[in-house]
């Protein structure tokens, strides 16, 4: 995973999502998984990997979220919420697999609190704004660093994509 800070101080306006031609048959470079519809800063990912990397998108903050989660690196991360997604997709209200995506996004929802107390914020607009101020000798200090810091996105994101998402998830391949 992309260490946030190093990546949210690209320039201004560089890490926002714009759509890749509909012939494009390009693996994402965050989880891998083939048939990327964007790029932010020429990176090619898929629906669910791009709110973690468009920090520049007016809606950053309402599509997605900051959360604390060492234990997963964000590809892996959205591997998981791309199961979620297709299991809320697949199976109807009331269904055991159902129930435990519910309860897996709410726990990764819940991880916005450990990164608030952490940082003193769960929004990506906000630690944009932070990293954008911090002096060079900062940054080399970061050199190596491991942060738990992952995106996570949220439904507003899901439901203004849905048909697009609904066709990556069922459509999905493990390359391109």
């Amino acid at each position: 995973m992309h260490d946030l800070v190093v990546h949210f101080r690209a320039p201004t306006g560089s890490l926002t999502s714009r759509l890749l031609p509909t012939d494009a048959q390009t693996a994402c470079a965050c989880c891998g998984l083939a048939g990327a519809t964007l790029t932010v800063n020429e990176t090619p990912l898929c629906l669910v990997c791009a709110p973690a990397y468009a920090a520049d998108d007016q809606q950053i903050d309402q599509h997605a979220a900051l959360i604390w989660l060492p234990q997963l690196d964000q590809g892996s991360l959205s591997r998981l919420i791309r199961a979620a997604w297709t299991a809320l997709l697949v199976w109807s209200p009331g269904h055991p697999g159902r129930d435990r995506a519910l309860t897996i996004l709410d726990d990764l929802s819940g991880r916005r609190e450990t990164a608030t107390e952490k940082i003193g914020t769960y929004h990506p607009s906000h630690l944009r704004l932070a990293v954008s101020t911090l002096a060079p000798h900062h940054m080399f200090r970061r050199q190596g660093a491991v942060s738990g810091l992952r995106i996570l996105p949220v439904a507003a994101w899901r439901e203004q994509n849905s048909e697009a998402l609904s066709k990556l998830l069922i459509n999905r391949n493990t390359a391109p």
